[in-house]
């Protein structure tokens, strides 16, 4: 399947003599300045040359890059140069720099009529002196180029073919992915730039065809904030990321020294912009000085279904202004692959206890210290004689088993009498915050209309100022009646649009995986995409992609329906790859061989494969779906398991990128362009993503739905 956003790349050209480029083609173009214009001086001298060594970004701005010479750009990306200025000049006119547009109309029809193509690179500089040290850079680079060119490249080219003939072993072979990130005669510019990295006031577009095909993921200072073609905001419309910048992802060894950057898959912003630093919510009452609390059981479910839960208790505290209590740590389903620790906290996996998530303003603590503070006798919610020893026990570790010397139970049974229990359930009610109601007034008819547009035939709650009053509410969501088993929004909604996409940002800069977890998924991601390069397929706008992924489900999944074959995976999405793309599948099943139908068609990568190069086995075994998770997020093409809430959550961080959710599917035949619409957001549905929770989250209002 063609896709206009990630083309493939045109092998280099092999090495020949400048006489070798499409001389007829410029000759003709010379003379129709001459015969149109007459400033064949002006061009042969300033603009040409301009054009060749600068050209134009896709959005305007400027970028640093490595200039390279007019003789080994066309000698190694003529072709694809060619075809991208091709889709720029049909669909980009306004890339086009003024000396271009000073040719008139009259010479670019000539052009086309006689089939002329102008080379057109992105724009490296925007003065004077950054268009001097650009052309320093590339007299070196072709320093460089010669002294390479001096070499042996036989064997170059026959490592290659192996490769290709043997991509199993090409994995094993790229362990030190940080030595050669790149294939040979190819440079990054690991200039930082300075300053707020946001793009300009002109938004990001799905054309990226200026995108360096060679380039792989760069530092993330190089990265605007404007989160990619699909959710980006023009400037003037982000005014929440003035001062934010994009996080910074630290891969330390044993040593502690950063032995890996992976800080190109870092979606979030660290810090926050100015105005999301100081903001301060107005569920708050102003007069209460006194500190109150949320504590919440986890729910029973899968990771998925846990993390769910957690984030909507996480934006229930931070908008109430009330201290988080974190339940003690305990056996969670289906992450008990570590059998020296079977209990398990949220610190675990999330960097609540960091620094960074101290400006967040959401206070957390601890069990055991809340019921320190407030359960023993001087406390305003002390634990009762009888039941005392048993709560103490669970305050650290517990277990959700009545019998066991640990268990949470009394511990439950504690908070639920001395907090308030709201009785709330997120296929059955939903949780509105508005400022009118909050302060008992009423709610403007537009404010009433969004409310029942969102709830949709569930029962309304409204946040009101007394719902402050208890020193502690409690979410008893372990139990099947209360989960709110829901993302947080579908469930929690303000109906100020500016407050509700602060606390999407919320939790797209706050609750994401600790370093260590992207760290690996990062090794894994350079190793697909520089055997990807090797291939010829390039990168997308936000260094992702170059393999395309799956997200097979095949074990506990209660929907047997979606259950299929894998032939029945090929044939339902074999339209999807490129012919010789790699498939990245994230997958329970054990038996690999279960994959040998695809097998046949595409070369196949799992997480396994990279279990040594990646230090799989040094890291914590229930971080293995999680970084599932990410690399298949970042694949050109994914296709998921329909009713999968880690489906659901891969499609939401390809949004937390910017990545058309036009370019996820599902395996299953019934459901396969499911995500080609922009639906309403269901409440009662938990199991998919929506591109309501990222799409626009930038701005101050509701975005529209013409771009997802």
């Amino acid at each position: 399947m063609h896709d206009p956003h990630l083309r493939r790349r045109r092998r280099p050209l092999a090495a020949s003599t400048p006489s070798s480029t499409p001389s007829s083609s410029i000759t003709f173009f010379f003379r129709a300045i001459l015969l149109l214009s007459g400033l064949s001086l002006l061009l042969s001298t300033i603009i040409l040359p301009y054009l060749i060594l600068h050209g134009a970004d896709d959005n305007g701005s400027s970028s640093n890059h490595v200039g390279v010479s007019n003789q080994l750009l066309l000698r190694h990306n003529s072709k694809a140069v060619i075809e991208a200025f091709v889709k720029d000049f049909e669909y980009e006119k306004s890339v086009l720099k003024k000396g271009v547009e000073e040719l008139g109309h009259e010479v670019k029809e000539e052009m086309k009529k006689h089939g002329v193509k102008i080379p057109l690179f992105q724009l490296s500089s925007s003065t004077a002196d950054e268009q001097q040290k650009n052309v320093a850079e590339n007299n070196n680079f072709v320093e460089k180029e010669k002294r390479i060119e001096g070499a042996e490249e036989g064997d170059h080219d026959k490592e290659t073919r192996s490769k290709l003939r043997h991509p199993a072993a090409a994995v094993a072979s790229d362990n030190n992915i940080n030595a050669h990130p790149l294939p040979k005669n190819v440079e990054i510019d690991h200039n930082d730039r300075k300053g707020d990295a946001r793009s300009n006031d002109t938004p990001n577009n799905n054309d990226n065809n200026n995108h360096d095909a060679n380039k792989l993921p760069t530092k993330t200072s190089e990265k605007p904030l404007a989160r990619g073609a699909v959710a980006a905001l023009p400037l003037s419309q982000t005014p929440a990321l003035e001062g934010a910048q994009r996080a910074t992802i630290h891969c330390e060894n044993n040593n502690g020294d950063n032995d890996f950057d992976a800080s190109f898959l870092a979606y979030w912003n660290e810090p926050q912009g100015t105005r999301d630093l100081e903001f301060k919510s107005p569920f708050v009452s102003k007069e209460d000085t006194e500190e109150k609390y949320i504590s919440f059981e986890p729910d029973r479910g899968g990771w998925n279904n846990i993390r769910m839960t957690l984030e909507t208790i996480f934006i229930i505290a931070a908008a109430s202004g009330r201290t988080l209590v974190l339940p003690p740590d305990q056996p969670l389903y289906l992450l008990k692959s570590d059998k020296s620790k079977k209990q398990r906290g949220f610190a675990d996996f999330f960097p609540v206890h960091s620094s960074s998530f101290e400006k967040s303003k959401l206070k957390i603590i601890t069990t055991e210290e809340f019921l320190r503070r407030e359960g023993g006798k001087h406390g305003r919610l002390p634990i009762e004689d009888d039941i005392s020893e048993k709560v103490l026990k669970a305050q650290n570790h517990c277990e959700q088993r009545l019998k066991s010397d640990i268990s949470c139970m009394p511990l439950y049974d504690h908070l639920r009498s001395v907090g308030t229990v709201p009785q709330l359930k997120a296929g059955r009610d939903c949780l509105i915050f508005d400022v009118e109601k909050f302060n008992d007034e009423d709610i403007t008819a537009d404010h009433e209309k969004d409310v029942l547009n969102f709830c949709s035939g569930r029962e309304v709650t409204y946040v009101k100022r007394y719902d402050n009053d208890p020193i502690l509410i409690h979410f008893q969501t372990s139990e099947k009646e209360y989960r709110l088993l829901s993302h947080f929004y579908g469930f929690v909604h303000f109906t100020d649009p500016a407050i509700d996409n602060y606390y999407k940002r919320f939790v797209r800069d706050y609750m994401h995986y600790i370093d260590p977890i992207f760290c690996a998924a990062g090794k894994i991601i350079r190793s697909l995409q520089k055997e990807s390069n090797d291939r010829g397929f390039t990168l997308d706008h936000e260094n992702g992609g170059g393999y395309s992924s799956l997200h097979v489900r095949r074990g506990e999944l209660q929907y047997k329906k979606v259950k299929i074959s894998a032939e029945e995976w090929y044939e339902n999405t074999k339209d999807l790859w490129e012919e010789n793309e790699i498939l990245f599948i994230a997958t329970d099943e054990r038996n690999k061989t279960f994959f040998d139908p695809i097998k046949e068609h595409h070369d196949v990568r799992f997480l396994d494969d990279y279990w040594d190069m990646a230090g799989l086995g040094d890291l914590d075994p229930n971080f293995m779906g999680m970084i599932d998770t990410i690399v298949a997020s970042r694949g050109r093409i994914f296709a998921g398991t329909y009713f999968s809430t880690f489906t659901g959550y891969i499609v939401r961080m390809r949004g937390y990128h910017g990545m058309s959710m036009k370019d996820s599917y599902y395996g299953s035949q019934k459901y396969k362009n499911a995500l080609q619409e922009w639906k309403p957001h269901e409440g009662t549905e938990f199991s998919h993503e929506w591109p309501s929770g990222w799409i626009g989250i930038d701005g101050d209002t509701v975005p529209s739905q013409d771009k997802f």
